[in-house]
């Protein structure tokens, strides 16, 4: 069910993606990144009620440590969104979607550090492909050729 959540959730970040870049024409992308986070906590609060699962007996059963946690998730979120539409405004969106996606790359490595977890072969070959693709996608041609010469 995992894998049907996932291409659900990557399906609406590019519909989500495409749209903010209609929308960022005229408008300066911490605007739209402002009202998108205001738009989006409206909706996640509404499905947590929906679900029964936003409660203060639920926020309150939250210890310190997953607050600071949750805190900066929410911070990394944040400028990450922030940095996203920068580059989004002003970028091809390909270009710059494809290299946010490196974030898949920094979370491995990042989880192979905080929380302990292995790389395998198989995955070490897909991260790889991972960041070849990124350079195609994002590094004109000519300039790729022009690091070998």
């Amino acid at each position: 069910m995992y894998i049907i959540y996932a291409l659900l959730g990557a399906l609406m970040a590019s519909v989500g993606t495409i749209f903010a870049k209609i929308g960022l024409k005229g408008v300066d992308s911490n605007l739209l990144t402002a009202i998108r986070g205001i738009v989006m906590a409206i909706i996640v609060s509404v499905a947590a009620l929906s679900f029964g699962k936003l409660s203060l007996t639920a926020i309150q059963s939250l210890s310190q440590k997953q607050w600071v946690f949750v805190v900066l998730s929410g911070v990394g979120g944040a400028l990450s969104w922030i940095f996203f539409y920068q580059a989004l405004s002003v970028g091809p969106t390909v270009a710059v979607t494809v290299i946010d996606k490196l974030s898949i790359i920094f979370t491995a490595i990042l989880a192979v550090f905080v929380l302990a977890e292995g790389i395998t072969l198989q995955t070490g070959i897909g991260l790889t492909l991972v960041a070849i693709g990124t350079l195609l996608v994002s590094i004109p041609l000519e300039k790729i050729v022009g690091l070998f010469k």
